[in-house]
């Protein structure tokens, strides 16, 4: 099984509206229902190029399948509410990466509305619908995906709350109307709503705070139901490089806590001129630091001198060995002087590239002060 690190990486290859987050987040769930709703067959009704496929495939049991609905290239004059243009090439193309042995892999090219839920069975765990964005489409959706998930199963719903398409609000409350009961929510965040199949699986949300003590997240209600709400990256949580879908390995208390030391604590320099920096970096958590080709590295931001950022992005050193804890390293990094002459702060960091800055995190960072002379 894949790595949540080498996933990262497909985000930027492979066009999609996925978000690396909403993974993490089905993943997390998927794991505090496991217990007592063992991992079966998962389904994602719209595809297009596999992106968030590769994740949902990845939850489902080990010798279960999972089911790729969508139109695809051939039949998008069906596609009422223009929410996607699925290719089916590209889309098996983008699955072959990850998954050698496909014969997991049951792929439907038709509208949802068409299948019965006697042609797929009800033993699925996990379904993704981000198919067709209308009213009717979602509501069919719902109901097939009701009746092949079993109970404490999970179901997510992509764009609930995008103004664009307010179709899909319009057709799963519709669903909660004539079907009450039957689903309840239990998450917001990443452009997607979660919710469980009703039975077999109870304080679903209780488990995850006892689980993950570390995430944030408000409290808030959703069809008169407590609804966790997510709005900041869960990803700097865990250990990426460690972490599968089924199975997110939480980084160590400190997990990434640096010292951080630069040769010189002072700088002068001209408008747009280039300077390296010597830096000293030592892992003093408790876990490897992560690594790969642009994955790592050592960076800085520009401040003002009461503490303001001016530039967060900066280039990066990269480092693409592992830093094992207790070792320390030392790299060169090119700083560029801002063009305005006057007074600066550079603040020297580590990153781990589409996760999380250190600072951001609580790892103390390295600071020095910079004169830019006209």
């Amino acid at each position: 099984m894949f790595n949540l690190l080498d996933y990262l990486g497909a985000f930027g290859r492979i066009e999609g509206w996925f978000s690396f987050d909403a993974a993490v987040l089905f993943a997390a769930y998927q794991q505090v229902t496991s217990a007592d709703c063992p991992p079966g067959d998962t389904l994602e009704i719209g595809v297009h190029h596999g992106l968030s496929a590769i994740a949902i495939a990845a939850l489902r049991g080990t010798t279960h399948s999972f089911v790729a609905v969508d139109l695809f290239e051939g039949l998008q004059a069906q596609n009422e509410s223009r929410s996607g243009d699925g290719n089916r090439k590209i889309f098996e193309q983008n699955l072959r990466t990850f998954y050698q042995d496909r014969a997991f892999l049951k792929t439907i090219a038709c509208g949802s509305s068409e299948i019965q839920p006697s042609q797929l069975g009800d033993n699925f765990t996990f379904c993704h619908i981000d198919g067709g964005h209308s009213r009717s489409e979602t509501f069919q959706d719902l109901q097939l995906c009701s009746r092949i998930v079993r109970p404490g199963g999970l179901i997510a719903i992509d764009d609930y709350f995008n103004p664009l398409f307010p179709g899909v609000a319009e057709g799963a409350i519709e669903f909660l109307v004539r079907s009450p009961g039957v689903i309840r929510p239990l998450a917001i965040g990443y452009n997607k709503v979660l919710f469980q199949r009703v039975g077999g699986v109870e304080a679903t949300n209780a488990r995850l705070r006892e689980r993950y003590p570390m995430l944030n997240f408000q409290e808030v209600r959703m069809w008169d139901e407590p609804v966790l709400l997510f709005s900041e990256p869960i990803r700097k949580h865990f250990d990426l490089a460690r972490s599968t879908m089924g199975d997110l390995v939480v980084l160590p208390l400190f997990g990434t806590r640096a010292r951080i030391q630069v040769a010189e604590s002072a700088l002068t320099m001209r408008p747009g001129s280039h300077h390296i920096v010597s830096v000293s970096i030592e892992n003093i958590s408790e876990a490897p630091f992560p690594s790969g080709e642009r994955v790592f590295g050592v960076s800085y931001h520009i401040l003002a001198p009461h503490g303001a950022t001016l530039v967060h992005d900066n280039d990066r050193e990269w480092i693409t060995k592992t830093i094992e804890p207790g070792q320390r390293i030392t790299r060169n990094l090119t700083v560029v002087a801002p063009v305005t002459p006057g007074s600066y702060i550079v603040e020297v960091d580590l990153v781990w590239e589409g996760v999380l800055w250190f600072r951001d995190a609580g790892s103390p960072t390295a600071h020095v002060t910079l004169n830019v002379a006209g």
